[in-house]
C-alpha cells in the first residue's frame, strides 16, 4: 500500500547510464528533519496567506513530460504522453536539458492568449527540471495545475503559483515554498523494494494514478473523446 510520509529511506541514490554508473551520497543534501514539514496519511495544505493571486486557467490542457539523462530511461514518461493523447489531451515529450525551451513554449503560449492549464510532469533530473520550470512560470504569473515528480535527485521547494504538486519518492521530499496555497503531497516509496529509480515512472499503479490526477486537474476543460484505457 502506498503512504505519504514524512521519512526519508535509503542512504544514495544509484543512477545508471549507459556505461557509467553515478552515485550520490546522501550526505551532499542537508535535510533539516527538526520541523514538521511535512505530514503523514494526507496532503498538506499551507494555511491561507497575503501572496500574489495566479489567474484561472481556461482553455485546452497541456502536458509537459520531461526524461531524465541522457534520454535512455524515464521511458515511462513516453508511455504516459501516449495515455494521454487517446484521451484527447495534448501531450509533449522532451528531455531535461530542454527545460528553458518548454518555459519559453509556454510563455509564448501564454502570451498569445491561451490560459489552458499547464500540466508538468518528470522524471528523475527531469522532475528536478519541471520544479525550475514551475519557478520560471511564476515570474510570468502563470499558474501551474498539476506537477507530478518522479523520484527527483533532491529535496524542493514548490513555488506559490503551482495548485497542486504529487511527489512519488524514494529519497527526497518536498515542502510549500514561500507564499504557496496549494497541495503538496510526498508519496514515500523508500520501503517498496519492487519500486527503484529507473522503474519508478513506469509502476503501473503510480502511472494510473497520475492519469487521473492529470484528468482531474483538465476536467473543467471540453476535451476530444477519449477510448477507453486498458
Amino acid at each position: 500500500m502506498l503512504g505519504i510520509t514524512s521519512s526519508v529511506g535509503g542512504a544514495w541514490c544509484l543512477i545508471v547510464a549507459a556505461t557509467a554508473l553515478l552515485l550520490i551520497p546522501s550526505d551532499a543534501y542537508a535535510m533539516d528533519w527538526s520541523a514538521q514539514r511535512y505530514v503523514q496519511n494526507d496532503a498538506f495544505r499551507t494555511e491561507p496567506s497575503a501572496a500574489r493571486k495566479y489567474p484561472l486557467a481556461r482553455g485546452a490542457a497541456k502536458v509537459y513530460l520531461l526524461r531524465g539523462f541522457l534520454n535512455v530511461f524515464s521511458l515511462g514518461m513516453d508511455d504516459l504522453a501516449s495515455k494521454l493523447q487517446a484521451d484527447g489531451v495534448s501531450a509533449t515529450v522532451t528531455n531535461y536539458a530542454d527545460a528553458d525551451l518548454v518555459t519559453s513554449q509556454i510563455v509564448t503560449t501564454y502570451n498569445a492568449g491561451d490560459h489552458g492549464p499547464v500540466v508538468l510532469i518528470g522524471h528523475s533530473l527531469g522532475a528536478d527540471a519541471i520544479v525550475e520550470v514551475a519557478d520560471a512560470l511564476a515570474q510570468y504569473n502563470i499558474p501551474v495545475s498539476l506537477l507530478v515528480l518522479y523520484d527527483g535527485t533532491e529535496p524542493h521547494q514548490i513555488p506559490a503559483n503551482v495548485a497542486t504538486a504529487i511527489n512519488y519518492t524514494k529519497h527526497f521530499m518536498i515542502a510549500p515554498g514561500t507564499g504557496s496555497r496549494g497541495v503538496v503531497s510526498n508519496v514515500d516509496l523508500s520501503g517498496d523494494p519492487g519500486i527503484d529509480h529507473l522503474s519508478i515512472d513506469t509502476a503501473p499503479a503510480l502511472q494510473s494514478q497520475t492519469l487521473n490526477y492529470v484528468l482531474q486537474a483538465t476536467s473543467a476543460v471540453p476535451r476530444e473523446p477519449a477510448s477507453r484505457r486498458q
